[in-house]
């Protein structure tokens, strides 16, 4: 079947859903009757709208084709439920980095196929099918530039980048799982959108990306929550947090406290001149921290902090478990950061540790001291929990590592 959607209707009533058309096709309304389903051509991301006749209740999520994508509508008390197994045909897809045109060249062994010559504008792309080893060659318009190569896609789609001819050839192998690849990208493309519309900009940003292995490990080993990031419905939840993580303030964290039940990090920011301390299931930690190394006490890490403003600066303070120190900025309510080691891959600590040599040696001894003070105002089991869902809440002190009550 042609790739796109196929929605469902597993409720009891009548429904009328609509899918915009930025890949092609048609954004009319359609109604389905329970128990029906309807299809839709598409060949890209877009929006599926669900409302009742009577245009009073919705339901809509930003969804990737597949190859049909299958939506499940059970009524609008329950999210939409996705199933999408999506792969390309095999081939050589040929992006043109380069500022120049490029003709490219394709053999055609492993299929009947022309194998001429075409030509490729600088920032566009072009899907030759194929199936195994062909020669892939770019000429310039001129014919005075060449290179080439011999390779085999293996029955699946690979995709060459051309930035030059001074420049080697970069073949990105396909990813195992094509949908994930396509919905973190999608993911990080949502996030960088939101942050150009922004008008707020760190003076340090963290420059990373979330992975998805550790904070649904986090997750689930401190709050019990077992939704995945990588599911469909989650794509939202995960560009906020490649938000966060790529543009919010990159600054100190010290390890203060690690016990059999949790690992403890005291986090500054300037912003407070403050700092607040994340617990960590020690549990969750011996799976996601750096190597799955268990932190010492004393160990730096890497912080990235978003920031939220007072509604009314004349009525709301601070959140009651921020002491702001004397070189406060005194204009946000509350900060929510992130300990970068346990959130990101291990693939960025040389970013980790590029942020960590542009803190000032104050600061560092700034976090330590936060952290003296804090543990002599409230005690060392005051924390906030530090999975990415709760470290805006208020610090409780924690008795035991059992979970906080989680109601999914």
């Amino acid at each position: 079947m042609a790739p796109g959607f196929k929605v469902h209707n597993r409720s009891n009533q009548v429904i009328v859903c609509s899918i915009t058309n930025k890949t092609g096709g048609n954004p009319a309304d359609f109604e389905i009757k329970p128990f029906e389903d309807t299809a839709w051509v598409r060949n890209g991301w877009e929006d599926v709208v669900i409302k009742n006749k009577e245009n009073t209740q919705q339901t809509a999520l930003w969804i990737n084709r597949g190859g049909p994508a299958l939506v499940y509508f059970d009524g609008f008390d329950k999210p939409l439920t996705i199933y999408n197994d999506y792969r390309p045909d095999p081939g050589f897809e040929v992006n043109n980095l380069s500022p120049r045109n490029i003709m490219c060249f394709i053999s055609a062994n492993t299929m009947a196929a022309s194998s001429a010559y075409v030509t490729v504008p600088p920032g566009q792309s072009k899907v030759w099918p194929r199936t195994g080893w062909e020669a892939v060659a770019f000429k310039s318009e001129d014919n005075k530039n060449r290179i080439g190569l011999f390779f085999d896609n293996k029955g699946a789609r690979t995709t060459i980048d051309f930035h030059g001819f001074e420049e080697p050839l970069v073949i990105h192998e396909p990813p195992e799982n094509f949908i994930a690849d396509e919905h973190y990208a999608e993911a990080i493309r949502i996030a960088d959108r939101s942050y150009a519309s922004g008008n707020s900009r760190a003076s340090s940003p963290g420059g990373l990306t979330a992975s998805i292995y550790k904070v649904d490990k986090l997750e689930f080993l401190t709050t019990g929550k077992k939704t995945s990031l990588v599911d469909h419905n989650q794509i939202y939840t995960l560009a906020l947090l490649i938000n966060h993580l790529k543009y919010g303030l990159a600054e100190p964290g010290i390890v203060c406290s690690v016990t059999p039940d949790w690992v403890k990090v005291a986090v500054y920011t300037c912003e407070f001149d403050a700092i607040v301390v994340l617990g960590f299931p020690t549990k969750a930690i011996d799976l996601i921290a750096p190597d799955k190394k268990r932190p010492d006490v004393g160990t730096r890490v890497l912080v990235v902090s978003q920031f939220t403003y007072r509604r009314s600066p004349e009525t709301e303070g601070v959140q009651a478990d921020i002491t702001m120190g004397p070189r406060s900025l005194d204009k946000w309510h509350n900060f929510q950061p992130l300990v970068a080691q346990f959130v990101t891959d291990d693939s960025y600590a040389p970013v980790w540790k590029e942020k960590m040599d542009q803190v000032d040696e104050d600061l560092w001894n700034d976090t330590w001291e936060g952290w003296v003070a804090w543990k002599a105002r409230h005690g060392e089991n005051f924390f906030r929990l530090g999975a990415p869902t709760k470290i805006a809440e208020i610090a409780t002190t924690h008795v035991d590592n059992s979970l906080p009550a989680y109601v999914p």
